[in-house]
């Protein structure tokens, strides 16, 4: 939760960081945050949380983040500034009870609380930049049982929910700590609490609960609760496990756990107002906590399944067009997310190009305001044979080449040095030229599309490289597989390939293929050389060679392909070679082999919007690769002819004015390009 309203603390509210708390390991996930949504994720705390996160906290200043887990000692706090994560702070000495549940910091940054399941239930600490203070005493008369905290806006007043009534506790709260408890509302919640929250003006309190209405709030003074406000005309459909006011007050919203999942009014002194469309793309599964940014032009829930976070734009319509996910997605289920307004990460950026003659695959730092740097250093042992494919790990710390020379694959350490001392060859090699190459969205797999049967390998990934070849699927692509791509949460992987239906797509378990999806009801047109998902999840591109439209999308889902969008209004105008979404779903690009080579249009849920106009300087020839930056400021085409490789800036308008070439061309023909970025 941030606290965004206080008269003694003056602080930014622009966000720079969304935190998740998570049941996985590491825990504790933080996400650098711009202008276009997530962007690199930070590098974890060198001392871990002991065990499953429940709920996650910045400091008012955001100089300071914590987590409340389940392992002693139940809360886990560290510094936090534009470098991420600080050295643990000492625990407090006296720990709390039981296993954290929530956390939360006054609104003056003078105290933290942990809500915990155990007899206190709650425990509060003074709270400085030394970390914790001597923890105060319990409340007279304490909660029988405790799920969320929450400190009012104006410091004055803290409230505890809890499983069993009368479901919510509040007391004074000052700088001696718990007052005596107020009286209980007139009108209890219908069933056990499980979140809290007071409006930015501590004039509301509202709670998150078991049984319908699943949401009750009250007017909240000095004096204690008001009489219950009406509750909203559309309820929220499930049981509710998170609750937040905007800080400028005028909207409230909702976790619950049955679909649409997320919920939110207007909210006014008059109450509930009517209730907001939902997103058009919903969270994936049951929400668990939801957070306004502290400028109100966001929210995020945190919910089970993969991505395990979701983040839509906001605004006083409601709910805008889902962000793209993040690059590296949580392992596990989110159970809490919070804010920052603090995070000045200097990102390291990067661009590849595998191509056609040694060293085969030529790097460079990458600028979005300058384009190409120097470029690195060849890695010590070259790829053996044409690079046709590029492909970084999710976190920038690694970097792979499919090449078509026996061992087909050749990876290496990735840093802001350049290139690592080549990892070991898998033990099991892919049994032919390896065509393309990329790495599951969690790091945990790397697939290799080859020129020969069983057309993919796949491999579990590791910080030492290749571990041991996973079984080949049940049923084989049926031809030289192309390319290979895994779907954003990494639960299908689909390979583009030579013959009929000439594509392949597998739901993916982390540990082997899964049956294999019906094919789309109608087919690509020719073999199958490139294919993405978008980065939503909900579409998924082909391009094509031999027919027209060289390039077909379907929409994607749990059960696979479904009917393809019809095409683009303007077609690519020749063999298409590659595909690539922008990173917030909104633009689809085609490298091709005719003039102009390189196609991009609009995208969205209706498929292809009106072509972008062509690039006013053209790559010099067939485009045969295709990539977007990380965060959306550029495309790059790798080509068949000098410069090989041909970037632009890349907006909301399309094309910008062509990067210059780097000083250092790759020495052949480029066959495919990536970028990376990471965080130093």
């Amino acid at each position: 939760m941030f606290s965004s309203s206080s008269s003694q603390v003056s602080v930014s509210t622009t966000p720079k960081v969304l935190a998740l708390a998570s049941d996985t390991s590491p825990f504790i996930i933080a996400y650098s945050w711009g202008t276009s949504g997530f962007r690199g994720t930070y590098s974890n705390p060198a001392t871990l949380p002991a065990s499953q996160a429940k709920s996650v906290a910045f400091s008012p200043n955001s100089s300071a983040i914590a987590v409340a887990h389940e392992i002693t000692p139940f809360i886990s706090a560290y510094p936090w500034s534009g470098s991420g994560f600080g050295t643990k702070y000492a625990n407090p000495a006296t720990l709390p009870a039981s296993s954290g549940q929530d956390v939360a910091f006054s609104p003056d940054g003078s105290a933290i609380a942990v809500a915990h399941s155990g007899s206190p239930f709650i425990a509060a600490y003074p709270w400085s930049g030394s970390g914790f203070g001597t923890k105060y005493s319990d409340p007279a008369t304490l909660p029988s049982a405790a799920a969320s905290v929450a400190f009012s806006p104006d410091n004055l007043s803290i409230a505890i929910c809890e499983s069993s009534s009368p479901f919510i506790f509040a007391y004074p709260w000052s700088g001696s700590g718990f007052g005596t408890k107020y009286a209980n509302p007139a009108t209890l919640p219908t069933g056990g609490a499980n979140g809290v929250a007071f409006s930015s003006d501590s004039l509301a309190v509202a709670v998150a609960h078991t049984n319908t209405p699943f949401i009750t709030v009250y007017p909240w003074s000095v004096s204690g609760f008001g009489t219950k406000y009406t509750n909203p005309a559309t309820l929220p459909t499930g049981i509710g496990f998170g609750v937040a006011f905007s800080s400028d007050g005028l909207a409230i919203a909702m976790a619950h756990t049955t679909t649409p999942f997320i919920t939110a009014y207007p909210w006014s002194g008059s109450g509930f107002g009517t209730k907001y469309t939902n997103p058009a793309t919903l969270p994936a599964a049951g929400g668990k906590d939801i957070e306004f940014s502290p400028d109100n032009l966001q929210i995020a829930i945190a919910h089970d399944t993969s991505p395990f976070i979701t983040a839509y734009p906001w605004s006083v319509s409601g709910f805008g067009t889902k962000y793209a996910n993040p690059t590296s997605l949580p392992k596990g289920t989110g159970l809490g997310c919070a804010w920052g307004t603090v995070g000045d990460a200097k990102y390291s950026q990067f661009v590849a190009v595998a191509h056609s003659t040694t060293p085969f695959i030529s790097a460079y730092p990458w600028s979005s305001a300058l384009g190409f740097g120097a470029k690195f250093t060849n890695p010590a042992t070259l790829p053996v044979g044409t690079g046709d494919g590029v492909s970084f790990s999710p976190d920038g710390s690694a970097i792979a080449v499919a090449h078509a020379t026996t061992p087909f694959v050749s990876a290496y350490p990735w840093s802001a040095s350049g290139f690592g001392t080549k990892y070991t060859n898998p033990a099991t090699l892919p049994t032919g030229g390896g065509l393309d190459v990329t790495f599951s969205p969690d790091g945990s797999a790397i697939a290799v599309a080859q020129a020969s049967s069983p057309y993919v390998s796949v491999y579990p990934w590791s910080g030492s490289g290749f571990g041991t070849r996973y079984s080949d699927p049940a049923t084989l692509p049926t031809g030289a597989g192309n390319d290979v791509a895994f779907s954003p949460d990494g639960s299908n992987i689909a390979i583009a390939h030579t013959t009929s239906p000439f594509i392949s797509a597998y739901p993916w378990s982390g540990s082997a293929f899964g049956t294999k999806y019906s094919d789309p009801a109608t087919l690509p047109t020719g073999q199958g050389s490139g294919v993405a998902f978008s980065l939503d999840g909900f579409a998924i591109a082909v391009t094509n060679t031999v027919t027209s439209p060289y390039v077909s999308v379907y929409p994607w889902s749990g059960s696979g392909f479904g009917t393809k969008y019809a095409d683009p209004a303007t077609l690519p105008t020749g063999t298409g070679q590659n595909v690539a979404f922008s990173p917030d779903s909104l633009n689809i690009a085609v490298a091709h082999n005719t003039t102009p080579f390189i196609s991009a249009y609009p995208w969205s849920g209706s498929g292809f919007g009106t072509k972008y106009t062509n690039p006013a300087t053209l790559p010099a020839s067939t485009g045969t690769g295709v990539a977007f930056s990380p965060d959306g400021s550029a495309i790059a085409v790798a080509h068949a002819t000098t410069p090989f490789v041909t970037a632009y800036p890349w907006s909301g308008s399309g094309f910008g004015t062509k990067y210059t070439n780097p000083t250092t061309l790759p020495t052949g023909g480029g066959n495919g390009v990536a970028f990376t970025q990471i965080i130093t």
